[in-house]
């Protein structure tokens, strides 16, 4: 029953806290072509990370790689999460454009590494005037994350956010 109940509870906690304060990254860093932001995850041992390529003339979608790292003092632990891992909106006025890039649906254990990124690839579809509104309205794109640690202390369910405001995603 608990593992039914992830993936709608995943949804709507991404739903609830697309623009909350506890998503706002730790760090931004802008390189040649992408910029990258991270943010330790609150009373865990768990960063989250968030890389958007620049756009390009013409493109119809943001492509981002998400990922998560485990930093703590164990060599390894194992995470539970859905298929997929993360979760990507893009938000415009307050309102998300599409979908999201993602619905969890089963229950996958993935071991995880110490100071090793776990990755997936994330693109966010949007039309040119989409892309265009995203600029001027001061749109953002959220990445979420739903995973229990069964090795990390009790074993708890997280759940974090990470927002990139469209004046930090170069173009």
């Amino acid at each position: 029953m608990k593992l039914r109940l992830f993936p709608l509870l995943a949804l709507l906690s991404l739903l609830l806290s697309a623009c909350s304060s506890d998503d706002i990254p730790d760090s931004v860093t802008e390189d040649e072509g992408q910029v990258t932001a991270i943010k330790r995850i609150p009373d865990s041992d768990f960063e989250l990370r968030l890389v958007v390529d620049r756009l390009e003339e013409g493109d119809k979608a943001f492509t981002a790689e998400a990922g998560l790292r485990y930093v703590g003092d164990q060599p390894e632990v194992t995470i539970v999460h859905g298929d997929p891992l993360f979760i990507g909106s893009l938000m415009i006025d307050d309102k998300r454009v599409g979908g999201p890039a993602g619905i969890n649906t089963v229950a996958i254990s993935t071991p995880m590494k110490a100071d090793e990124w776990l990755t997936e690839k994330i693109d966010l579809p949007a039309s040119k005037t989409q892309i265009k509104q995203f600029y001027e309205k001061d749109g953002n794109i959220t990445l979420y994350a739903g995973f229990s640690a069964d090795d990390y202390e009790d074993g708890r369910g997280t759940d974090a956010t990470l927002t990139l405001k469209a004046e930090e995603i170069p173009r």
